[in-house]
């Protein structure tokens, strides 16, 4: 492989960029501008390095690629140089192998307490970029939580509104109290993230989605929101509820894969 699409790929890697390597992985003897292991790299902000040929074939597997960092799926496409309609003239065919590699997800945990740790620590292992928000100072010290990649302290609310969520970012919300849960959750709800859950008890998921829709949320806003969070596996302490939590990202995740599967709530 070109050294050069490497390190396009550690810098890409480094920034939290997504992106996709197309590979030829069989060609012809004779005519495809391109021989078998011609690579390209192609970032999810469109930009491309190194080839496969040129052309509408090459054209078209970028838009491959672009989708596959989307879908985080891979494929293997073939194109033709026959001269027919819609194909170079080259002569000859080549198979392109399309392989994404997606940007690690944002997971925001705010609160820094029992539940927090063991999760925050779970996250890690699931390969999320791990961001904690609390606004204790000895429950934000780094000595708590070496293993994350960013500490907040501040108000839990206030710092959520200013981070960067996408559909990618996970959000849980694990506070000391109520009220901020309360706040960290209409922020949330204010986002894209493709996960809202919630620490609760059934009486308090009937008094947030009361308080909720006086404020106007929609139905539709509310069925986003994971409340009780976690997977009903008869969690009782905080590294088992952690444990149902991160069992409901990993379902989140893979949600493409598991079909018709039913999956329990955690009961509070």
């Amino acid at each position: 492989m070109d050294q050069d699409l490497l390190t396009k790929a550690y810098k890409a890697h480094n920034k939290n960029q997504g992106y996709a390597f197309a590979t030829v992985i069989e060609a012809t003897l004779k005519g495809t501008p391109r021989k078998s292991g011609a690579k390209m790299i192609v970032l999810e902000d469109g930009h491309s390095y190194g080839t496969i040929g040129g052309g509408r074939n090459e054209k078209d597997a970028t838009k491959r690629c672009l989708e596959a960092i989307k879908t985080n799926k891979s494929s293997i496409l073939t194109y033709d140089y026959f001269g027919q309609k819609g194909q170079s003239v080259c002569g000859g065919q080549i198979k392109v192998f399309i392989e994404p590699f997606a940007k690690k997800k944002d997971f925001v945990i705010c609160g820094a307490g029992h539940i927090a740790l063991p999760l925050s620590q779970l996250g890690k292992m699931l390969n999320y970029n791990v961001t904690i928000i609390d606004d204790r100072s000895e429950f934000t010290k780094n000595s708590r939580f070496p293993h994350v990649d960013k500490i907040i302290k501040g108000t839990h609310a206030k710092a959520l509104s200013k981070l960067k969520i996408d559909s990618k970012s996970y959000i849980m919300i694990v506070t000391q109290g109520n009220e901020y849960d309360f706040e960290c959750l209409r922020v949330a709800l204010k986002t894209k993230a493709g996960y809202i859950g919630v620490i609760s008890s059934q009486a308090k998921r009937i008094k947030f989605f009361k308080r909720l829709k006086a404020l106007k949320f929609s139905e539709k806003n509310l069925k986003r929101i994971m409340i009780p969070a976690g997977i009903d596996i008869g969690a009782q302490t905080p590294e088992e509820i952690a444990i149902s939590i991160a069992s409901e990202l990993i379902t989140q995740t893979n949600k493409d894969y598991i079909g018709t599967t039913k999956f329990k709530k955690r009961r509070a």
